[in-house]
């Protein structure tokens, strides 16, 4: 078998998944595409069965690595991940019922059960033992976000599979910590804010749609919009970035502008999810309709994601010591919050981001 041939196997694949996500099972371009899958099956088949293997970033077709690097098998990868599969063994006799099931249980909430001719291995999370250091695991998740990061220019896609990696690390150590203040790092120098920073507001983020009830594809994608919300930013001078001193309002506009840098960035990349794209340009947006960047369109309200962005953007970033002023105490921070409420925040995410913090004992 080729390369060419798992390659085709996999596009026709993602692109099922893809129309899935958008629009519903029974939509002609998932029939379509599902179709296509079981026929490009033919002839894959080694010993009347099928495996595909996640291992890490890599992906093992039949014990072969597959080496083409294209979108579609970044896509399947980042999919497999989210819903945590590691193992798909397909037997001959595969009925096109059964791969539409799959289809629409990989590419929805709800979990995806094996079939008497498809069988999906599940991973789970386990914790060595109650003395698992959290610290470890939040730097090692910074480490890998610094990275990227460190990678991002404006004609150079972003390493989305690392990225994924890193949402799926918060998500595991949220299950492990239920304290979200003994999660979110302290910004220990001004150079290291940006990616700290956005690590903090992914965790904060990810903390507050679940105590709203989100979960599966949904939770990974409000993670990404925190971790990538001032992506913007890394098109922003440093000097302007780390300035001691009061910005002056040519300095002031180019800070304004990172919301448009980011969203502009982020839509020229094809496997970030469009409500990170989103929150990236609102995130500045306030709850009454003000803020910036400043659409002509006063009174529209931001996506429900970007003000859950927004608020733990507000969070962290109070809490951390700038250039320009010292670091609050959260609960100067907490109060400032609820005096916003209203007119910069949702009164329902405040009332939820505080309420959980209590109940976790966080404050």
């Amino acid at each position: 078998m080729s390369q060419g041939n798992i390659t085709e196997l996999i596009s026709h694949l993602t692109t099922a998944l893809s129309n899935c996500s958008l629009y519903s099972e029974e939509h002609p371009l998932v029939a379509e595409f599902s179709e296509k899958t079981l026929t490009a099956m033919e002839g894959l088949y080694s010993d009347d069965t099928l495996t595909l293997t996640l291992l890490g970033d890599s992906l093992v077709f039949n014990n072969n690595p597959i080496t083409d690097k294209g979108a579609h098998i970044s896509s399947l990868k980042r999919r497999l991940k989210r819903k945590g599969i590691e193992k798909i063994i397909i037997r001959k006799g595969l009925a096109l019922e059964e791969i539409r099931k799959f289809i629409a249980g990989v590419a929805s909430a709800e979990k995806v059960v094996s079939s008497p001719h498809l069988s999906v291995g599940m991973v789970e999370v386990r914790f060595s033992s109650e003395g698992t250091d959290i610290s470890a695991l939040i730097n090692e998740n910074i480490t890998k976000v610094k990275g990227i990061y460190q990678g991002v220019a404006k004609f150079k896609r972003l390493d989305m599979v690392s990225l994924e990696d890193a949402v799926a690390g918060f998500i595991t150590t949220l299950k492990r910590e239920t304290n979200i203040l003994r999660i979110v790092s302290p910004v220990k120098s001004y150079s290291e804010y940006t990616y700290i920073h956005a690590t903090n507001v992914s965790v904060l983020t990810i903390f507050q749609a679940e105590a709203l009830g989100m979960k599966g594809e949904n939770l990974h994608d409000v993670g990404l919009s925190g971790l990538l919300h001032d992506v913007g930013k890394l098109f922003v001078s440093r000097k302007v970035l780390e300035k001691e001193a009061k910005l002056d309002s040519e300095e002031w506009n180019a800070i304004k502008g990172h919301p448009v840098f980011g969203a502009r960035y982020l839509a020229t990349l094809p496997d970030v999810p469009k409500i990170a794209l989103i929150a990236a340009f609102e995130h500045h947006m306030k709850f009454d309709g003000s803020g910036y960047p400043d659409t002509k369109r006063r009174g529209k309200r931001q996506h429900i994601i970007s003000q859950m962005v927004a608020l733990a953007d507000f969070f962290d970033a109070l809490r951390a010591q700038r250039p320009y002023r010292v670091a609050l105490e959260g609960s100067t921070v907490v109060q400032l919050m609820k005096e916003a409420t209203g007119k910069d925040f949702n009164p329902v995410l405040v009332e939820n981001f505080l309420g959980t913090l209590k109940t976790t004992r966080a404050l």
